[in-house]
């Protein structure tokens, strides 16, 4: 197959949506300004942008679904504490005092995952139905034993998934997420810590490395494969524990990532088109993911629709960019609030 490049489409993803994410990740996300504030105002000029306060990184850890997993590392240090109310601050400075162990660890950060990632790309974004937040503070403060107990106690009462973008994963027939999670990803996570730090002649692990070692696992239980679960989680670890995860390795990409590239090009391998990305951002394989999957929402103008987050926000939006995408545009419908009751 020859190949090709969609250098107009190249183009509005380097050079228009990649650098003012990235500067609105850098000055509002992480920083002290307002989305639509002077500076934001002549500096990104986008109303997309500058009022659905998703496309504001040009790194994965900035996205609301790491939210979680920052807040439990970071504490009262999370680089979002200017957006958290004094609950989430409280909570956070719990946090300051966690002394998990690094098997306990990678075991609540593939939890997180498993369970949606917390997303709703809306005022909840990153926390929704998700009960890991919780236990840096009292729930699963004393470790793994405590932490699948409350996940059965709160499986009963109510839900701890989420599946906005975040689809969770499909164990064997007749088992369970949350029998995954309690029954096998302890022992899971623990051999996992032992290949990782011991294992083979490299200093560092690659995220694809990371992704077929517990895929190996899923064969031999009979499970399905969890590849988005899986990536997203040895992404996680290159964040965290760069020491044992090479951050710049190529990493699997996910369905929306793949469909942005379709779009950007044919006859490319995904290693060899995301180089030629890297060459031209700057940015490592496992963060233009992320940016990958953000721009195809980008060029459908998406806002969510659902518990009122967006509802002042009109279906006719659109960034300023110009692109006329050819995806099908997302910007959905207000509620009709001129209708008065029967």
């Amino acid at each position: 197959m020859n190949k090709w490049l969609n250098e107009e489409a190249l183009d509005v993803l380097v050079n228009y949506y990649y650098p003012k994410a990235g500067w609105l990740q850098d000055n509002v996300n992480w920083g002290p300004l307002d989305y639509e504030g002077p500076e934001a105002n002549s500096i990104i000029d986008d109303p997309l942008l500058q009022k659905i306060d998703i496309y504001d990184c040009k790194t994965r850890n900035a996205a609301g679904f790491s939210n979680v997993l920052q807040d439990l590392h970071f504490g009262s240090k999370t680089p979002k504490w200017r957006w958290q109310n004094a609950e989430r601050r409280h909570i956070n400075t719990w946090n300051d005092d966690i002394t998990w162990g690094l098997s306990t660890w990678f075991f609540v950060m593939m939890c997180h995952r498993i369970t949606g990632s917390g997303a709703s790309f809306e005022n909840d974004h990153g926390y929704r139905n998700n009960i890991m937040q919780y236990w840096g503070t009292q729930f699963g403060k004393l470790g793994i034993k405590d932490m699948c107990e409350d996940m059965i106690k709160m499986k009963e009462q109510g839900p701890i998934f989420t599946s906005i973008g975040n689809q969770p994963p499909a164990p064997k027939k007749g088992f369970s997420n949350v029998d995954f999670m309690t029954q096998e990803l302890p022992e899971l996570m623990f051999k996992f810590t032992d290949w990782l730090l011991y294992t083979g002649s490299e200093p560092k692990k690659g995220h694809k490395e990371i992704v077929d070692f517990l895929n190996e696992h899923n064969k031999s239980a009979g499970h399905r494969k969890f590849n988005f679960q899986y990536a997203a989680f040895s992404m996680d670890c290159s964040d965290y524990y760069p020491g044992s995860v090479d951050e710049d390795s190529h990493t699997y990409l996910g369905n929306n990532a793949v469909r942005c590239m379709k779009k950007l090009s044919t006859g490319y391998k995904p290693d060899e088109f995301m180089n030629i990305l890297r060459e031209r951002t700057g940015g490592r394989p496992k963060d233009l993911e992320d940016v990958m999957c953000d721009f195809v929402r980008f060029g459908q103008n998406y806002v969510p629709r659902g518990n009122g987050t967006f509802d002042h926000i009109p279906s006719t939006i659109t960034n300023n960019s110009g692109w006329v995408s050819g995806w099908k545009q997302r910007q959905g419908t207000p509620p009709d609030t001129n209708t008065l009751p029967i």
